[in-house]
């Protein structure tokens, strides 16, 4: 396209008297420039809304976390008496992840069941005569940001049970049926 409008200043310019060197003569308008920069802020607009997307899966991992840490510190007593009688660190840890992670699957299920059902009802909206909506186009589910989404979730999860279940294995059994 640069190439295109070079040639297309000299002819003009030797044509009609005028340096072919001033772009001020007349203006263009480059689609391909303006093509580019319409995608760099559409990349923009997608990193944005990817950074509050994975933003949001974190807060929802601190609340499953903060759950989880509260039904760590329910259970003390019950978790003081397993390892009093010999239970290992894997089997306190282990039941605990696995709640941390059903938690997080069933958030990440919730999740998906409201996403699809917004994405029904903006399918139900007429596009004709309305320029904005036809120009922004029906929203679909993307597969790859969905497994991506659901790694974050996965990992999430992990880390929102692991934590609680790791602190809930530290316990000192004597201590812990001392206090009760």
């Amino acid at each position: 396209m640069k190439h295109a409008l070079r040639r297309m200043h000299e002819v003009l310019g030797a044509r009609y008297q005028f340096d072919p060197d001033d772009e001020r003569v007349f203006g263009v308008w480059d689609t391909v420039e303006s093509s580019r920069l319409r995608r760099n802020i559409m990349v923009g607009i997608e990193i944005f809304l990817g950074i509050i997307g994975a933003l949001t899966l974190m807060i929802g991992g601190v609340g499953v976390a903060n759950i989880m840490y509260a039904s760590v510190k329910e259970r003390t007593r019950e978790i003081g008496v397993m390892m009093a009688l010999g239970a290992r660190r894997r089997w306190v840890v282990g039941p605990i992840v696995l709640e941390g992670l059903t938690y997080t699957l069933l958030g990440g299920l919730f999740g998906i069941v409201m996403a699809v059902f917004v994405i029904i009802l903006l399918g139900m909206i007429p596009t004709e005569g309305n320029d904005a909506i036809a120009f922004l186009g029906k929203p679909t589910l993307s597969p790859s940001i969905g497994i991506i989404s659901a790694l974050i979730l996965g990992a999430i999860g992990l880390l929102a049970g692991y934590f609680p279940a790791r602190r809930a294995a530290s316990v000192d059994p004597a201590e812990v049926l001392r206090e009760e």
